[in-house]
């Protein structure tokens, strides 16, 4: 006895007929931006029995690539290198372009923002910190 089941399936065609929104992103040139330059952020992350854990990251802003360096305390380094950055509401994302596939994302890893004659950044340390807007220190 030979069954037969047929099964049916949208096409690719038809799955064009329904588009999707995109984010609305600028790709700018950075080279005019207010985010170019150096930046620095500390955060503490908990405490250990030897000390309060930290991570000190570094970024390095340059036309539409940010690079990235951390130093830790009691703390894995991980996801540093470059970074594609975006132009967004004012707001300037960046997005993991390195080649550590678990800090790969199709969120922004980070954002940074310009109020008044301050630098602020989200996304840094752990849970506690990492929806936090933090005060960066404009190096260069």
């Amino acid at each position: 006895m030979l069954y037969l089941f047929l099964i049916s399936c949208k096409t690719h065609d038809e799955n064009k007929k329904h588009p999707t929104e995109k984010p609305t992103t600028e790709n700018v040139k950075l080279s005019e931006s207010k985010f170019l330059g150096e930046f620095s952020a500390a955060v503490e992350t908990e405490e250990t029995t030897s000390g309060t854990a930290n991570i000190t990251y570094h970024f390095v802003i340059k036309n539409d690539v940010a690079i990235l360096t951390t130093s830790t305390y009691h703390e894995p380094v991980r996801c540093n290198g470059n970074y594609k950055a975006i132009v967004n509401d004012d707001m300037l994302e960046l997005y993991y372009s390195g080649n550590e596939e678990n800090c790969k994302s199709q969120n922004a890893s980070f954002k940074i923002k310009k109020e008044n004659n301050s630098y602020f950044v989200q996304g840094l340390g752990g849970e506690t910190t990492f929806n936090e807007w933090i005060e960066l220190s404009k190096l260069k």
